[in-house]
Protein backbone atom coordinates (compact mmCIF):
# COMPACT_ATOMS: atom_id res chain seq x y z
CA UNK A 1 0.00 0.00 0.00
CA UNK A 2 2.78 2.41 0.90
CA UNK A 3 4.70 1.38 -2.20
CA UNK A 4 1.75 2.16 -4.47
CA UNK A 5 1.19 5.44 -2.75
CA UNK A 6 4.87 6.25 -3.15
CA UNK A 7 4.72 5.44 -6.86
CA UNK A 8 1.66 7.64 -7.28
CA UNK A 9 3.40 10.46 -5.48
CA UNK A 10 6.46 9.98 -7.68
CA UNK A 11 4.30 9.97 -10.80
CA UNK A 12 2.53 13.13 -9.64
CA UNK A 13 5.88 14.76 -8.91
CA UNK A 14 7.16 13.72 -12.35
CA UNK A 15 4.03 15.07 -14.03
CA UNK A 16 4.43 18.29 -12.09
CA UNK A 17 8.10 18.55 -13.16
CA UNK A 18 7.11 17.91 -16.79
CA UNK A 19 4.46 20.62 -16.52
CA UNK A 20 7.01 23.02 -15.04
CA UNK A 21 9.46 22.22 -17.86
CA UNK A 22 6.76 22.83 -20.48
CA UNK A 23 5.85 26.10 -18.82
CA UNK A 24 9.53 27.12 -18.70
CA UNK A 25 9.86 26.21 -22.39
CA UNK A 26 6.75 28.26 -23.20
CA UNK A 27 8.14 31.19 -21.19
CA UNK A 28 11.48 30.91 -23.06
CA UNK A 29 9.66 30.80 -26.40
CA UNK A 30 7.52 33.77 -25.40
CA UNK A 31 10.62 35.71 -24.32
CA UNK A 32 12.43 34.91 -27.59
CA UNK A 33 9.35 36.01 -29.58
CA UNK A 34 9.11 39.21 -27.55
CA UNK A 35 12.82 39.92 -28.10
CA UNK A 36 12.40 39.37 -31.87
CA UNK A 37 9.40 41.74 -31.93
CA UNK A 38 11.38 44.39 -30.01
CA UNK A 39 14.30 44.02 -32.44
CA UNK A 40 11.97 44.38 -35.42
CA UNK A 41 10.34 47.44 -33.91
CA UNK A 42 13.75 48.95 -33.16
CA UNK A 43 14.81 48.28 -36.75
CA UNK A 44 11.58 49.81 -38.12
CA UNK A 45 12.02 52.86 -35.90
CA UNK A 46 15.64 53.24 -37.05
CA UNK A 47 14.62 53.01 -40.73
CA UNK A 48 11.75 55.44 -40.22
CA UNK A 49 14.05 57.88 -38.38
CA UNK A 50 16.58 57.70 -41.23
CA UNK A 51 13.84 58.36 -43.81
CA UNK A 52 12.46 61.28 -41.79
CA UNK A 53 15.95 62.77 -41.45
CA UNK A 54 16.52 62.44 -45.18
CA UNK A 55 13.13 64.04 -45.93
CA UNK A 56 13.84 66.87 -43.47
CA UNK A 57 17.24 67.49 -45.11
CA UNK A 58 15.63 67.60 -48.56
CA UNK A 59 12.96 70.04 -47.34
CA UNK A 60 15.61 72.25 -45.70
CA UNK A 61 17.56 72.38 -48.99
CA UNK A 62 14.38 73.26 -50.88
CA UNK A 63 13.54 76.01 -48.39
CA UNK A 64 17.09 77.38 -48.64
CA UNK A 65 16.69 77.58 -52.43
CA UNK A 66 13.26 79.25 -52.21
CA UNK A 67 14.48 82.87 -51.85
CA UNK A 68 16.76 82.46 -54.90
CA UNK A 69 13.95 80.94 -56.93
CA UNK A 70 11.57 83.72 -55.88
CA UNK A 71 14.11 86.39 -56.88
CA UNK A 72 14.69 84.72 -60.25
CA UNK A 73 10.94 84.49 -60.79
CA UNK A 74 10.49 88.12 -59.77
CA UNK A 75 13.26 89.26 -62.14
CA UNK A 76 11.77 87.22 -64.98
CA UNK A 77 8.26 88.54 -64.35
CA UNK A 78 9.55 92.13 -64.11
CA UNK A 79 11.29 91.74 -67.47
CA UNK A 80 8.20 90.16 -69.03
CA UNK A 81 5.98 92.89 -67.60
CA UNK A 82 8.29 95.56 -68.99
CA UNK A 83 8.23 93.98 -72.46
CA UNK A 84 4.47 93.50 -72.18
CA UNK A 85 3.93 97.15 -71.16
CA UNK A 86 6.02 98.28 -74.12
CA UNK A 87 3.97 96.12 -76.44
CA UNK A 88 0.71 97.45 -74.95
CA UNK A 89 1.94 101.02 -75.43
CA UNK A 90 2.85 100.24 -79.03
CA UNK A 91 -0.60 98.71 -79.62
CA UNK A 92 -2.26 101.79 -78.12
CA UNK A 93 -0.30 104.05 -80.43
CA UNK A 94 -1.13 101.81 -83.37
CA UNK A 95 -4.83 101.83 -82.43
CA UNK A 96 -4.78 105.62 -82.09
CA UNK A 97 -3.16 105.92 -85.51
CA UNK A 98 -5.71 103.51 -86.98
CA UNK A 99 -8.59 105.46 -85.42
CA UNK A 100 -7.24 108.73 -86.83
CA UNK A 101 -6.80 107.13 -90.24
CA UNK A 102 -10.35 105.75 -90.17
CA UNK A 103 -11.72 109.15 -89.18
CA UNK A 104 -9.85 110.81 -92.04
CA UNK A 105 -11.00 108.14 -94.48
CA UNK A 106 -14.61 108.53 -93.34
CA UNK A 107 -14.33 112.28 -93.82
CA UNK A 108 -12.86 111.72 -97.27
CA UNK A 109 -15.61 109.21 -98.08
CA UNK A 110 -18.29 111.72 -97.03
CA UNK A 111 -16.72 114.41 -99.19
CA UNK A 112 -16.57 112.02 -102.12
CA UNK A 113 -20.21 111.00 -101.64
CA UNK A 114 -21.20 114.66 -101.55
CA UNK A 115 -19.20 115.20 -104.72
CA UNK A 116 -20.95 112.26 -106.36
CA UNK A 117 -24.35 113.67 -105.39
CA UNK A 118 -23.38 117.01 -106.84
CA UNK A 119 -22.10 115.31 -109.98
CA UNK A 120 -25.36 113.37 -110.29
CA UNK A 121 -27.27 116.61 -109.92
CA UNK A 122 -25.14 118.20 -112.63
CA UNK A 123 -25.43 115.08 -114.75
CA UNK A 124 -29.21 115.17 -114.58
CA UNK A 125 -29.20 118.73 -115.89
CA UNK A 126 -26.47 118.25 -118.48
CA UNK A 127 -25.90 115.87 -121.28
CA UNK A 128 -22.40 114.58 -120.55
CA UNK A 129 -19.99 113.27 -123.13
CA UNK A 130 -19.27 109.55 -122.97
CA UNK A 131 -15.83 109.98 -121.37
CA UNK A 132 -17.38 111.95 -118.44
CA UNK A 133 -20.03 109.30 -117.99
CA UNK A 134 -17.23 106.72 -117.81
CA UNK A 135 -15.33 108.83 -115.21
CA UNK A 136 -18.46 109.22 -113.10
CA UNK A 137 -19.14 105.49 -113.22
CA UNK A 138 -15.53 104.84 -112.23
CA UNK A 139 -15.82 107.33 -109.37
CA UNK A 140 -18.99 105.64 -108.13
CA UNK A 141 -17.27 102.26 -108.31
CA UNK A 142 -14.21 103.61 -106.42
CA UNK A 143 -16.51 105.09 -103.78
CA UNK A 144 -18.22 101.73 -103.24
CA UNK A 145 -14.83 100.07 -102.86
CA UNK A 146 -13.76 102.81 -100.46
CA UNK A 147 -16.90 102.30 -98.39
CA UNK A 148 -16.17 98.55 -98.26
CA UNK A 149 -12.58 99.30 -97.20
CA UNK A 150 -13.81 101.69 -94.52
CA UNK A 151 -16.18 99.04 -93.20
CA UNK A 152 -13.30 96.56 -92.96
CA UNK A 153 -11.17 99.15 -91.18
CA UNK A 154 -13.94 99.81 -88.67
CA UNK A 155 -14.22 96.05 -88.03
CA UNK A 156 -10.45 95.81 -87.61
CA UNK A 157 -10.51 98.73 -85.19
CA UNK A 158 -13.21 97.01 -83.12
CA UNK A 159 -11.12 93.83 -82.96
CA UNK A 160 -8.06 95.86 -81.92
CA UNK A 161 -10.05 97.50 -79.12
CA UNK A 162 -11.30 94.10 -77.92
CA UNK A 163 -7.72 92.78 -77.95
CA UNK A 164 -6.54 95.78 -75.99
CA UNK A 165 -9.24 95.20 -73.36
CA UNK A 166 -8.07 91.58 -72.97
CA UNK A 167 -4.42 92.69 -72.80
CA UNK A 168 -5.26 95.27 -70.14
CA UNK A 169 -7.02 92.55 -68.10
CA UNK A 170 -3.99 90.24 -68.42
CA UNK A 171 -1.66 93.07 -67.40
CA UNK A 172 -3.75 93.73 -64.28
CA UNK A 173 -3.51 90.03 -63.40
CA UNK A 174 0.28 90.03 -63.83
CA UNK A 175 0.65 93.15 -61.67
CA UNK A 176 -1.47 91.50 -58.94
CA UNK A 177 0.76 88.41 -59.09
CA UNK A 178 3.87 90.59 -58.82
CA UNK A 179 2.48 92.35 -55.74
CA UNK A 180 1.71 88.99 -54.12
CA UNK A 181 5.21 87.72 -55.02
CA UNK A 182 6.81 90.81 -53.46
CA UNK A 183 4.72 90.30 -50.32
CA UNK A 184 5.84 86.66 -50.07
CA UNK A 185 9.49 87.65 -50.62
CA UNK A 186 9.26 90.29 -47.90
CA UNK A 187 7.88 87.66 -45.49
CA UNK A 188 10.58 85.18 -46.51
CA UNK A 189 13.41 87.69 -45.95
CA UNK A 190 12.04 88.59 -42.49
Amino acid sequence: MDKRLLEQVQQALQAQQDTIKRQEQMLDDQERYTQQQIQRKDQDIAELTALLNKLAQTKIQELERLPTLFKELQTSMTEQTSVFNGWVQHRKQHATTQATLITELLTLGNVQMQLIEQLKTCQSTLTLPDYLKSDTTQLESDTVRLEDGLSELVNAQNKIEQSQAKITGSQTGIQTELKELNRLLDKLEK
